[in-house]
Protein backbone atom coordinates (compact mmCIF):
# COMPACT_ATOMS: atom_id res chain seq x y z
CA UNK A 1 0.00 0.00 0.00
CA UNK A 2 1.64 3.54 -1.11
CA UNK A 3 0.72 6.49 1.36
CA UNK A 4 0.13 9.35 0.51
CA UNK A 5 2.52 12.10 1.32
CA UNK A 6 0.33 13.49 4.68
CA UNK A 7 -0.43 9.76 5.66
CA UNK A 8 3.53 9.09 5.33
CA UNK A 9 4.24 12.29 7.41
CA UNK A 10 2.38 11.05 10.18
CA UNK A 11 4.50 8.36 10.57
CA UNK A 12 7.85 9.88 9.74
CA UNK A 13 6.78 12.76 12.87
CA UNK A 14 5.66 9.63 14.97
CA UNK A 15 9.06 8.41 14.76
CA UNK A 16 10.68 12.10 16.18
CA UNK A 17 11.58 13.23 11.91
CA UNK A 18 11.26 16.99 11.81
CA UNK A 19 8.33 17.80 9.47
CA UNK A 20 7.14 21.59 8.35
CA UNK A 21 3.65 22.48 10.10
CA UNK A 22 0.47 21.21 8.18
CA UNK A 23 -3.32 21.06 7.70
CA UNK A 24 -4.95 18.03 5.49
CA UNK A 25 -8.19 19.51 3.74
CA UNK A 26 -10.54 16.68 2.18
CA UNK A 27 -12.87 16.74 0.04
CA UNK A 28 -15.66 15.63 1.68
CA UNK A 29 -14.85 18.67 4.39
CA UNK A 30 -14.89 21.18 1.70
CA UNK A 31 -18.32 22.18 2.70
CA UNK A 32 -16.89 23.73 5.98
CA UNK A 33 -12.85 24.09 5.29
CA UNK A 34 -13.57 25.77 1.85
CA UNK A 35 -15.80 28.76 3.90
CA UNK A 36 -12.93 31.94 4.46
CA UNK A 37 -12.97 31.82 7.95
CA UNK A 38 -12.06 28.30 8.42
CA UNK A 39 -9.12 28.62 5.67
CA UNK A 40 -8.09 31.97 7.18
CA UNK A 41 -7.39 30.37 10.66
CA UNK A 42 -4.97 27.70 8.62
CA UNK A 43 -3.48 30.58 7.28
CA UNK A 44 -2.88 32.51 10.24
CA UNK A 45 -1.85 29.22 11.89
CA UNK A 46 0.83 28.37 9.54
CA UNK A 47 2.23 31.92 10.75
CA UNK A 48 0.15 34.41 8.55
CA UNK A 49 3.24 34.17 5.40
CA UNK A 50 3.28 32.34 2.20
CA UNK A 51 1.89 28.69 2.33
CA UNK A 52 2.37 26.02 0.06
CA UNK A 53 -0.83 23.49 -1.06
CA UNK A 54 0.42 20.36 -2.15
CA UNK A 55 -2.46 17.70 -4.08
CA UNK A 56 -2.12 14.52 -2.20
CA UNK A 57 -2.18 12.16 -5.10
CA UNK A 58 -0.30 8.57 -5.54
CA UNK A 59 1.54 9.22 -8.52
CA UNK A 60 4.73 10.46 -8.67
CA UNK A 61 6.20 13.61 -10.16
CA UNK A 62 3.43 15.51 -8.67
CA UNK A 63 5.22 19.57 -8.75
CA UNK A 64 6.32 19.17 -12.62
CA UNK A 65 2.27 18.14 -13.47
CA UNK A 66 1.10 21.65 -11.64
CA UNK A 67 0.47 19.67 -8.06
CA UNK A 68 2.06 22.18 -6.07
CA UNK A 69 1.07 26.21 -5.26
CA UNK A 70 1.37 28.79 -3.16
CA UNK A 71 -0.95 31.36 -1.63
CA UNK A 72 0.16 34.08 0.01
CA UNK A 73 -3.15 35.41 1.59
CA UNK A 74 -6.27 33.37 3.05
CA UNK A 75 -8.21 34.60 -0.15
CA UNK A 76 -5.69 33.26 -1.93
CA UNK A 77 -5.69 30.06 -0.24
CA UNK A 78 -9.43 29.94 -0.83
CA UNK A 79 -8.73 30.40 -4.92
CA UNK A 80 -6.28 27.59 -4.72
CA UNK A 81 -7.90 25.02 -2.62
CA UNK A 82 -11.29 25.38 -4.51
CA UNK A 83 -9.26 25.04 -7.66
CA UNK A 84 -7.09 21.82 -6.11
CA UNK A 85 -9.59 19.63 -5.14
CA UNK A 86 -11.82 17.84 -7.05
CA UNK A 87 -9.76 18.57 -9.95
CA UNK A 88 -8.01 15.53 -12.30
CA UNK A 89 -3.99 15.05 -11.74
CA UNK A 90 -1.97 12.44 -12.85
CA UNK A 91 -4.89 10.25 -13.64
CA UNK A 92 -6.01 10.18 -10.14
CA UNK A 93 -8.79 12.69 -8.79
CA UNK A 94 -7.84 15.01 -6.18
CA UNK A 95 -9.90 14.09 -3.10
CA UNK A 96 -7.60 16.16 -0.32
CA UNK A 97 -4.62 18.64 -0.52
CA UNK A 98 -2.04 19.18 2.36
CA UNK A 99 -1.44 23.12 3.41
CA UNK A 100 1.57 23.63 5.04
CA UNK A 101 3.98 26.55 5.71
CA UNK A 102 6.06 27.34 3.27
CA UNK A 103 9.89 26.18 4.06
CA UNK A 104 12.74 28.44 3.32
CA UNK A 105 15.73 25.82 2.42
CA UNK A 106 19.26 26.23 1.66
CA UNK A 107 20.12 22.80 0.46
CA UNK A 108 18.40 19.73 -0.89
CA UNK A 109 19.43 16.34 0.04
CA UNK A 110 17.81 13.08 -0.68
CA UNK A 111 17.50 10.06 1.56
CA UNK A 112 15.51 6.53 1.73
CA UNK A 113 15.80 2.58 3.25
CA UNK A 114 14.64 0.04 1.03
CA UNK A 115 15.47 -3.48 0.69
CA UNK A 116 17.82 -5.22 -2.16
CA UNK A 117 16.06 -8.05 -2.64
CA UNK A 118 19.16 -9.18 -4.40
CA UNK A 119 21.47 -9.16 -1.71
CA UNK A 120 18.67 -9.90 1.05
CA UNK A 121 19.52 -6.76 2.85
CA UNK A 122 18.02 -3.67 3.72
CA UNK A 123 19.48 -0.68 2.02
CA UNK A 124 19.98 2.54 3.15
CA UNK A 125 20.75 5.43 0.38
CA UNK A 126 22.10 8.99 0.85
CA UNK A 127 22.67 11.96 -1.78
CA UNK A 128 23.39 15.47 -1.19
CA UNK A 129 21.73 15.97 -4.62
CA UNK A 130 17.95 16.04 -3.54
CA UNK A 131 14.38 17.17 -5.34
CA UNK A 132 15.41 15.03 -8.34
CA UNK A 133 14.19 12.00 -10.62
CA UNK A 134 16.66 9.62 -8.58
CA UNK A 135 15.98 6.72 -10.63
CA UNK A 136 17.61 9.02 -14.02
CA UNK A 137 20.02 10.50 -11.30
CA UNK A 138 21.22 7.22 -10.07
CA UNK A 139 21.96 6.08 -13.49
CA UNK A 140 23.62 9.47 -15.02
CA UNK A 141 25.37 10.34 -11.20
CA UNK A 142 26.14 6.81 -9.14
CA UNK A 143 28.88 8.23 -7.29
CA UNK A 144 27.16 11.10 -5.77
CA UNK A 145 24.43 8.36 -4.27
CA UNK A 146 25.78 6.45 -1.35
CA UNK A 147 24.10 3.02 -1.16
CA UNK A 148 24.85 1.10 2.38
CA UNK A 149 23.89 -2.21 2.81
CA UNK A 150 23.84 -3.10 6.38
CA UNK A 151 21.80 -6.37 8.35
CA UNK A 152 18.35 -6.92 9.02
CA UNK A 153 19.06 -8.30 12.50
CA UNK A 154 21.01 -5.68 13.75
CA UNK A 155 19.25 -3.15 12.21
CA UNK A 156 20.97 0.19 11.22
CA UNK A 157 23.57 1.13 13.14
CA UNK A 158 24.23 4.90 14.33
CA UNK A 159 27.84 4.24 12.77
CA UNK A 160 26.70 3.25 9.87
CA UNK A 161 24.63 5.96 9.49
CA UNK A 162 27.38 7.94 9.61
CA UNK A 163 29.98 6.40 7.95
CA UNK A 164 27.16 6.88 5.11
CA UNK A 165 26.41 9.87 5.18
CA UNK A 166 30.20 10.91 5.49
CA UNK A 167 30.91 9.41 2.68
CA UNK A 168 27.89 11.34 0.79
CA UNK A 169 30.03 14.29 1.83
CA UNK A 170 28.34 15.57 5.26
CA UNK A 171 30.10 16.93 7.91
CA UNK A 172 30.04 18.34 11.21
CA UNK A 173 26.39 18.71 13.14
CA UNK A 174 25.12 18.32 9.40
CA UNK A 175 26.64 14.69 9.42
CA UNK A 176 25.35 13.88 13.29
CA UNK A 177 21.73 15.02 12.05
CA UNK A 178 21.77 12.98 8.89
CA UNK A 179 22.67 9.72 10.76
CA UNK A 180 20.39 10.85 12.99
CA UNK A 181 17.18 11.22 10.95
CA UNK A 182 18.31 7.83 9.39
CA UNK A 183 18.40 5.71 12.71
CA UNK A 184 14.79 7.17 12.42
CA UNK A 185 13.90 5.79 9.19
CA UNK A 186 14.47 2.53 9.67
CA UNK A 187 12.24 2.72 12.90
CA UNK A 188 9.47 3.64 9.87
CA UNK A 189 10.62 1.04 7.74
CA UNK A 190 10.92 -1.82 11.05
CA UNK A 191 7.85 -0.53 13.19
CA UNK A 192 5.50 -0.55 10.24
CA UNK A 193 6.45 -3.33 7.95
CA UNK A 194 7.34 -0.68 5.15
CA UNK A 195 8.84 -1.94 1.87
CA UNK A 196 9.95 2.13 0.90
CA UNK A 197 10.98 5.03 3.21
CA UNK A 198 12.17 7.69 1.22
CA UNK A 199 12.40 11.70 1.85
CA UNK A 200 12.82 13.77 -0.83
CA UNK A 201 13.69 16.39 -0.67
CA UNK A 202 15.43 16.44 3.13
CA UNK A 203 15.88 20.00 3.41
CA UNK A 204 18.71 22.36 5.35
CA UNK A 205 16.81 25.51 6.34
CA UNK A 206 18.21 29.13 7.09
CA UNK A 207 19.19 28.16 10.49
CA UNK A 208 21.00 24.51 9.76
CA UNK A 209 18.07 22.30 10.77
CA UNK A 210 16.66 19.46 8.56
CA UNK A 211 13.41 19.06 7.57
CA UNK A 212 11.23 16.32 5.37
CA UNK A 213 9.79 18.21 2.75
CA UNK A 214 7.98 15.47 1.04
CA UNK A 215 7.65 11.81 2.01
CA UNK A 216 7.00 8.69 -0.10
CA UNK A 217 6.14 5.31 1.94
CA UNK A 218 5.37 2.02 0.70
CA UNK A 219 4.31 -0.51 3.07
CA UNK A 220 3.48 -4.32 2.75
CA UNK A 221 0.02 -4.83 2.45
CA UNK A 222 0.33 -8.29 3.71
CA UNK A 223 1.19 -7.47 6.53
CA UNK A 224 -1.67 -4.95 7.61
CA UNK A 225 -3.06 -7.63 9.77
CA UNK A 226 0.25 -7.16 12.22
CA UNK A 227 -1.15 -3.15 12.71
CA UNK A 228 -4.37 -3.22 13.74
CA UNK A 229 -3.83 0.79 15.08
CA UNK A 230 -3.62 2.03 11.61
CA UNK A 231 -6.52 3.48 9.55
CA UNK A 232 -5.20 4.21 6.37
CA UNK A 233 -8.19 3.92 3.94
CA UNK A 234 -7.84 1.09 1.02
CA UNK A 235 -6.79 2.21 -2.07
CA UNK A 236 -5.31 0.37 -5.52
CA UNK A 237 -2.01 1.62 -6.36
CA UNK A 238 -3.65 3.88 -9.51
CA UNK A 239 -4.83 6.49 -6.33
CA UNK A 240 -8.75 5.47 -7.07
CA UNK A 241 -10.57 4.15 -4.14
CA UNK A 242 -11.18 0.58 -4.28
CA UNK A 243 -14.36 -0.70 -5.78
CA UNK A 244 -17.04 -2.80 -4.10
CA UNK A 245 -15.97 -5.82 -6.02
CA UNK A 246 -12.44 -5.03 -5.06
CA UNK A 247 -13.78 -4.79 -1.16
CA UNK A 248 -15.16 -7.70 -1.52
CA UNK A 249 -12.22 -9.38 -3.12
CA UNK A 250 -9.50 -7.96 -0.72
CA UNK A 251 -11.81 -9.76 2.28
CA UNK A 252 -11.13 -13.48 0.77
CA UNK A 253 -7.53 -13.70 2.10
CA UNK A 254 -8.33 -11.78 5.42
CA UNK A 255 -8.11 -14.40 8.36
CA UNK A 256 -7.20 -17.33 6.00
CA UNK A 257 -3.42 -18.15 5.77
CA UNK A 258 -3.81 -20.43 3.32
CA UNK A 259 -2.82 -19.55 0.06
CA UNK A 260 -3.34 -16.15 -1.86
CA UNK A 261 -7.19 -15.52 -3.79
CA UNK A 262 -7.65 -12.01 -3.13
CA UNK A 263 -5.97 -10.11 -5.56
CA UNK A 264 -8.39 -8.33 -7.80
CA UNK A 265 -8.17 -4.97 -9.38
CA UNK A 266 -11.34 -4.45 -11.83
CA UNK A 267 -11.03 -2.98 -15.46
CA UNK A 268 -13.55 -2.17 -18.18
CA UNK A 269 -13.32 -4.53 -20.53
CA UNK A 270 -15.77 -7.31 -21.32
CA UNK A 271 -13.46 -11.02 -20.74
CA UNK A 272 -13.42 -11.76 -16.68
CA UNK A 273 -9.95 -12.91 -15.92
CA UNK A 274 -9.84 -16.18 -13.33
CA UNK A 275 -5.97 -16.55 -14.08
CA UNK A 276 -2.99 -18.13 -11.36
CA UNK A 277 0.40 -17.38 -10.85
CA UNK A 278 1.81 -14.11 -11.07
CA UNK A 279 3.72 -14.82 -14.05
CA UNK A 280 1.25 -16.72 -15.59
CA UNK A 281 -1.72 -13.94 -15.11
CA UNK A 282 0.40 -11.22 -16.68
CA UNK A 283 1.29 -13.26 -19.44
CA UNK A 284 -2.57 -14.11 -20.62
CA UNK A 285 -3.34 -10.39 -19.53
CA UNK A 286 -0.85 -9.57 -22.11
CA UNK A 287 -2.00 -11.90 -24.87
CA UNK A 288 -5.72 -11.43 -24.31
CA UNK A 289 -4.68 -8.05 -25.41
CA UNK A 290 -2.54 -8.85 -28.17
CA UNK A 291 -5.74 -10.74 -29.80
CA UNK A 292 -7.85 -7.59 -29.17
CA UNK A 293 -9.57 -8.70 -26.17
CA UNK A 294 -10.44 -6.33 -23.03
CA UNK A 295 -10.03 -8.03 -19.67
CA UNK A 296 -12.62 -6.90 -17.23
CA UNK A 297 -10.05 -7.65 -14.06
CA UNK A 298 -6.65 -8.52 -13.03
CA UNK A 299 -6.60 -11.34 -10.51
CA UNK A 300 -4.33 -14.47 -9.44
CA UNK A 301 -4.86 -17.16 -7.25
CA UNK A 302 -2.01 -19.56 -5.76
CA UNK A 303 -0.21 -21.04 -2.73
CA UNK A 304 -2.72 -23.91 -3.02
CA UNK A 305 -5.68 -21.99 -1.46
CA UNK A 306 -8.80 -23.76 -0.55
CA UNK A 307 -12.10 -24.41 -2.66
CA UNK A 308 -14.02 -22.53 -0.38
CA UNK A 309 -11.65 -19.17 -1.24
CA UNK A 310 -11.44 -19.60 -5.04
CA UNK A 311 -15.47 -20.38 -4.91
CA UNK A 312 -15.53 -16.58 -3.48
CA UNK A 313 -13.05 -15.22 -6.23
CA UNK A 314 -15.23 -17.00 -8.78
CA UNK A 315 -17.97 -15.11 -7.55
CA UNK A 316 -16.44 -11.91 -8.04
CA UNK A 317 -14.83 -12.29 -11.31
CA UNK A 318 -17.49 -14.18 -12.90
CA UNK A 319 -20.62 -11.84 -11.60
CA UNK A 320 -19.39 -8.65 -13.09
CA UNK A 321 -22.05 -7.27 -15.34
CA UNK A 322 -21.14 -6.62 -19.25
CA UNK A 323 -19.01 -10.09 -19.63
CA UNK A 324 -18.62 -11.32 -22.70
CA UNK A 325 -16.54 -14.64 -22.10
CA UNK A 326 -14.41 -15.88 -19.19
CA UNK A 327 -11.05 -17.37 -19.15
CA UNK A 328 -10.16 -19.67 -16.68
CA UNK A 329 -5.94 -20.52 -16.93
CA UNK A 330 -2.64 -20.55 -16.06
CA UNK A 331 0.90 -22.06 -16.46
CA UNK A 332 1.27 -25.65 -15.40
CA UNK A 333 0.74 -25.31 -11.23
CA UNK A 334 3.37 -27.42 -9.09
CA UNK A 335 1.98 -26.66 -5.33
CA UNK A 336 -1.85 -25.87 -6.39
CA UNK A 337 -3.66 -28.45 -6.27
CA UNK A 338 -6.07 -28.38 -9.79
CA UNK A 339 -8.80 -30.37 -8.52
CA UNK A 340 -9.21 -28.51 -4.93
CA UNK A 341 -9.16 -25.41 -6.52
CA UNK A 342 -11.86 -26.42 -9.13
CA UNK A 343 -14.03 -27.66 -6.88
CA UNK A 344 -14.60 -24.07 -5.79
CA UNK A 345 -14.79 -22.94 -9.46
CA UNK A 346 -17.24 -25.13 -10.08
CA UNK A 347 -19.57 -24.66 -7.25
CA UNK A 348 -19.54 -20.71 -8.47
CA UNK A 349 -20.49 -21.41 -11.94
CA UNK A 350 -23.13 -23.96 -11.17
CA UNK A 351 -24.89 -21.19 -9.04
CA UNK A 352 -24.06 -18.66 -11.73
CA UNK A 353 -24.65 -20.70 -15.09
CA UNK A 354 -23.22 -17.74 -17.25
CA UNK A 355 -24.69 -18.01 -20.69
CA UNK A 356 -21.49 -16.34 -21.89
CA UNK A 357 -18.99 -18.79 -23.67
CA UNK A 358 -15.90 -19.85 -21.26
CA UNK A 359 -12.32 -21.38 -21.92
CA UNK A 360 -10.00 -23.08 -19.57
CA UNK A 361 -6.27 -23.62 -19.39
CA UNK A 362 -4.85 -25.75 -16.46
CA UNK A 363 -2.31 -28.25 -15.72
CA UNK A 364 -0.86 -29.60 -12.80
CA UNK A 365 -1.28 -31.71 -9.62
CA UNK A 366 -4.59 -32.85 -9.40
CA UNK A 367 -5.14 -32.34 -13.19
CA UNK A 368 -7.00 -35.17 -14.92
CA UNK A 369 -9.66 -34.91 -11.51
CA UNK A 370 -10.23 -31.46 -11.85
CA UNK A 371 -10.73 -31.25 -15.73
CA UNK A 372 -13.20 -34.11 -15.79
CA UNK A 373 -15.22 -32.10 -12.77
CA UNK A 374 -15.25 -28.42 -15.35
CA UNK A 375 -16.21 -30.97 -18.31
CA UNK A 376 -19.06 -32.82 -16.68
CA UNK A 377 -19.89 -29.51 -15.06
CA UNK A 378 -20.04 -27.88 -19.01
CA UNK A 379 -21.97 -30.95 -20.14
CA UNK A 380 -25.00 -31.33 -16.73
CA UNK A 381 -25.16 -27.11 -17.21
CA UNK A 382 -25.29 -26.89 -20.83
CA UNK A 383 -22.49 -24.38 -20.61
CA UNK A 384 -20.97 -23.61 -23.51
CA UNK A 385 -16.96 -24.05 -22.32
CA UNK A 386 -13.96 -25.70 -24.00
CA UNK A 387 -11.52 -27.56 -21.25
CA UNK A 388 -7.77 -27.65 -22.11
CA UNK A 389 -4.56 -29.05 -20.57
CA UNK A 390 -1.11 -28.65 -20.70
CA UNK A 391 -1.77 -29.64 -24.32
CA UNK A 392 -2.93 -26.41 -25.50
CA UNK A 393 0.01 -23.52 -25.01
CA UNK A 394 -1.51 -21.13 -22.42
CA UNK A 395 -1.63 -17.89 -24.97
CA UNK A 396 -3.63 -20.33 -27.34
CA UNK A 397 -6.68 -19.74 -24.68
CA UNK A 398 -5.94 -16.34 -24.61
CA UNK A 399 -6.80 -16.67 -28.55
CA UNK A 400 -9.60 -18.59 -28.30
CA UNK A 401 -11.67 -16.58 -25.43
CA UNK A 402 -11.13 -13.52 -27.44
CA UNK A 403 -12.69 -14.88 -30.75
CA UNK A 404 -15.73 -16.56 -28.77
CA UNK A 405 -16.15 -13.39 -26.72
CA UNK A 406 -16.35 -11.58 -30.10
CA UNK A 407 -19.17 -13.92 -31.47
CA UNK A 408 -21.30 -13.74 -28.15
CA UNK A 409 -20.80 -10.20 -28.22
CA UNK A 410 -21.70 -10.01 -31.72
CA UNK A 411 -25.10 -12.76 -30.85
CA UNK A 412 -26.39 -10.43 -28.01
CA UNK A 413 -26.12 -6.98 -29.42
CA UNK A 414 -27.90 -8.07 -32.57
CA UNK A 415 -31.15 -9.25 -30.03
Amino acid sequence: MRLYEFEGKQLLEKAGVPIPKGFYVTYSAMGAVGADPELERIFDELGGREVAVKAQVLAGKRGKAGGIHFADSPEALQQVVEAMVGSELLGETVTGVLIEEKASFEEEYYMSLTYDTVARQPVLAISREGGVDVETFAREHPDKLVLRRFGPIVGLMPWVARDAAAEAGFRGRELRQIAAIAVKLWRVLVDNDARLVEINPLVRTADGLLLALDAAILLDGDARVRHPETNFPPRQATGRPLTERELIAQAIDEGDYRGVAGKYVELDGDIGMLTSGGGGSITLMDAVAAFGGRPANYTEYGGNPPAEKVYRLTKVVATKPGLHGLLIAGGIANNTRVDVTFEGIARALEEIRPEYPIVIRRAGPGEEEGLRLMRELAQRLGLDMEVYGADLPMTESARIIVEKAAAYRQKVEGK
